[in-house]
This record gives structure tokens, sequence and C-alpha cells, in this order.
């Protein structure tokens, strides 16, 4: 059994597990550290297998398996309850993990993909893989697409961190986690609260309707904030405003 590193903040009571994206590691956080409650709060800020502090760990790279992992980070810290927060990519591992471990007590989602995933049409999603396997110009396009407010030093902040902060294996292996997983059926089952953040400026797949719209049909206890300064990366864009929206949601 691997065991997914991390990095540790604070020693509080309360214990907070933060999920990464597919073109990011745990250092798309950094920006909040400054402005976190270190007192009541223990943050675990973890990579996922072929990311960052755990690039080395090799994997198939599937939803079952990363929920696993987080399932099995949880017990081998001996802890008995989380709060489990993702962000984009990884708000799909977010929700597989509340459901098979009922450690997990409240999730937060940033900028959220559905338990049904992203639809696209067979031949452009083998299109959007295969691009992704060629390892050029996509990073730069969604980076471009995403960022239109900000100036070129942004941009290739991060365009660096997309191809850098992971293996083409993984974030290739991610990229086809969600355009092929659906549990949609299951997440009935997930009675905790769900908190989900949203920017404003975000690509029209994450704005509040669109997202309204997904959760709504299928989610007992959720709740939608819009972040109305920031894109697809809350968390660096307005940290301060992200840090304390999480703490608030999860005292």
């Amino acid at each position: 059994m691997i065991t997914l590193t991390y990095k540790k903040v604070g020693s509080g009571n309360k214990t907070i597990f933060f999920l990464h994206e597919l073109m990011g590691d745990c250092r798309n956080y950094e920006a909040i550290l400054p402005y976190l409650n270190t007192k009541d709060f223990t943050y675990y800020f973890i990579d996922l297998r072929g990311y960052g502090l755990s690039k080395e760990l090799k994997g198939n790279y599937t939803c079952d398996e990363a929920s696993n992992d987080i399932k099995n980070l949880i017990t081998k810290l001996n802890l008995k309850e989380v709060n489990l927060l993702a962000h984009s990519m990884s708000t799909m591992i977010a929700q597989k993990v509340a459901l098979i471990d009922n450690r997990i007590k409240q999730l937060i989602l940033i900028t959220p993909i559905s338990a049904a995933g992203i639809k696209m049409k067979p031949q452009a999603q083998a299109k959007l893989i295969e691009k992704m396997k060629d390892n050029k110009e996509l990073i730069e396009q969604v980076v471009q697409s995403a960022s239109k407010r900000y100036n070129q030093q942004w941009r290739d902040y991060r365009i660096k961190m997309g191809y850098t902060s992971s293996t083409l294996e993984a974030r290739t292996g991610y990229m086809n986690m969600y355009l092929t997983t659906d549990f949609i059926n299951e997440v009935k089952n997930i009675d905790i609260p769900i908190k989900i953040m949203l920017g404003h400026h975000d690509l029209p797949a994450f704005n509040k309707s669109s997202i309204k719209k997904q959760f709504e049909k299928y989610y007992n206890d959720f709740e939608i904030i819009e972040c109305m300064e920031a894109g697809h990366y809350p968390m660096i864009e307005c940290p301060v405003y992200f840090a304390s929206e999480i703490e608030k949601f999860c005292k």
C-alpha cells in the first residue's frame, strides 16, 4: 500500500485535507498559508500519485485508486473526522471518498466537476486525450482561455506549473478519469454538507447556473458561493477571502 505525500500546517483539533487540480499541485494553496487559523485547524495539503511531493508514485490514476489512497491516508494518520476540500479535477475524487469513508464530515468543492464527469463525444474525447499525451500546446490553450483578465507573467506562471507539477502519465491519466468516469447515480448517498465555491470569471462550464443545474438534481445538502474577483483559482486570486470562507464553513 502506497502513502501519498503531503505538507502539514497547523496543530488544531479540526482537520482539513486539500486536494489539487489537473494542472497544479499542493503549491496552488501557498498563497493562503499566511491567513490560516493554525491554532484551531490542522491542514494537510496532499499531492496525488504522479504530482508534486508524490511525483515518484506511479499508478493507474483512476477515481477509485485515488479515493482509496485518501481513505488509506486518513487511516494511517489515525484521524476520526476530516473535512475534505478539492479543486476542479479532484472534486470527483472527493465525492467518491465521501461515498466510501464515513469519516468525511463535510465536502468543500472548488470550481467542481460533478460525479458524472465531463461529457464529450468519443471523437472529441480521444482527440483531447491525445493532445495531452503529445505534451504541447494544450496546457497553453487552457491557460490562455482561462486567463484573459491577467498579464503574461501570470500566464507564464500557470503554464510552467502545468508542465512541472506532475508527470505526463499522471495528468493524462487523470484527464481520462474525468472524461470517462460517471458515478452520478451514487451521490444521493452522500448525506454530509457540501459547500461549493465558484469563481465569477471562470470558464463558462464552471459558471453558477451550470454548476447549480448539475448538482441540484442529485445532491441533498449543498450551498454555492461565488468569489466575485476570481476565475478558476480563488485560492490564488483571492487568498484572504478563500481562507476566511473555508474556516467559516469548517467551524
